[in-house]
């Protein structure tokens, strides 16, 4: 089989090579995927920056979500069969032509969904439904706002608070993105190279809004606390304000970026700070993963999760596809498919 090994830390064009590699042997609870496509999260770039601390040593394969066909099942799985098509998330070794994974983080998806649907369901939308059911409760009528609101994971977001009958808050770069952003509903697009989101919030929403989605980082956090309503939510996702950026005066930027706080200043607001990592949950809690899957699988069956395929790559196109989603254009997820015929 193929896989994409990350071989350095450098530019796109020159950190893959693509290797002939030995299938995965199955252990103890998992399926052996047949990967058709495998999605490109900011996770990969941050590892392949060296700036991602859970990236194993070099040469590694990267890759946290798949979709394809099921090769082979281990003896103690019985909710799955060899031929299924499935997305699934991984733990690493995703951008490969077999990926083996646990069962729990495997869902079975429609033979009719287009390309790189899939892969968006396993990591943005799983991540997106843990992050805006699992650990919170959206309320009809709440204003959320959503940082990077044209990506994979904020398409989700959106579509989640839509459903639920809240007011959305998308905040992109670009005239397309707020193009995009207005094509599936949302109430108030804030383009922020033309437009302070805090401004925006002050002037058209009383100054408060009740939920805030952040993959920035550092100072954000600082800036949703300061429009953030009573009883309100901060769910922080990632810190992209780090992308790119090496060594301890970044990271130590980083973190006094995002400010020093009492639990006393949210307790007396009755406000919450919810971290989210969906790895250390795959990692330590199969319950809620498997959970999640099922629950994403049915939000997606009946339509509520659409998620948005931007851009799909052939196997010979892997270093444009980081460049591509390395410069911020990008809308949607961002795939790469397996095409050796």
């Amino acid at each position: 089989m193929l896989a994409h090994f990350l071989v350095s830390n450098r530019t796109p064009q020159d950190s893959f090579d693509l290797r002939e590699v030995p299938k995965p042997e199955l252990q103890h609870g998992q399926v052996r995927i047949k990967v058709s496509a495998f999605g490109l999260n900011y996770a990969d770039i941050m590892a392949r920056q060296g700036l991602y601390r859970e990236c194993p040593p070099l040469p590694c394969i990267l890759g946290y979500d798949v979709e394809g066909e099921i090769d082979e099942i281990a003896s103690d799985v019985t909710d799955l069969k060899k031929g299924d098509r499935v997305f699934a998330l991984t733990r690493f070794g995703g951008y490969a032509q077999f990926v083996c994974t646990q069962a729990e983080a495997v869902g079975h998806l429609n033979s009719m969904a287009p390309v790189g649907e899939g892969c968006a369901l396993a990591t943005q939308c799983v991540t997106a439904y843990h992050a805006a059911i699992h650990c919170q409760t959206l309320m009809p009528g709440e204003k959320v706002l959503i940082h990077a609101a044209a990506g994979g994971l904020g398409t989700a977001l959106i579509q989640i608070a839509l459903w639920k009958g809240c007011i959305v808050i998308g905040v992109v770069g670009g005239k397309d993105k707020t193009e995009y952003l207005k094509s599936i509903g949302v109430q108030h697009v804030i383009d922020h190279h033309l437009t302070s989101y805090l401004q925006y919030v002050h002037d058209h929403l009383g100054g408060k809004v009740d939920v805030v989605f952040d993959n920035v980082g550092g100072s954000s956090i600082k800036k949703a606390k300061s429009i953030l309503a009573k009883g309100g939510r901060i769910i922080t996702l990632g810190a992209a304000e780090l992308s790119g950026k090496k060594g301890i005066f970044n990271l130590l930027k980083l973190v006094i970026g995002f400010g020093w706080f009492s639990p006393i200043t949210y307790l007396s607001k009755s406000q919450s700070l919810i971290g989210v990592n969906m790895l250390k949950i795959a990692d330590n809690r199969s319950d809620i993963i498997a959970h999640e899957f099922r629950e994403v699988q049915v939000l997606h069956e009946k339509g509520i999760l659409k998620p948005h395929v931007g851009n799909v790559f052939d196997q010979n196109q892997l270093s444009d596809a980081h460049a591509f989603m390395e410069n911020r254009k990008s809308i949607g997820k961002i795939v790469v498919k397996w095409d050796l015929n």
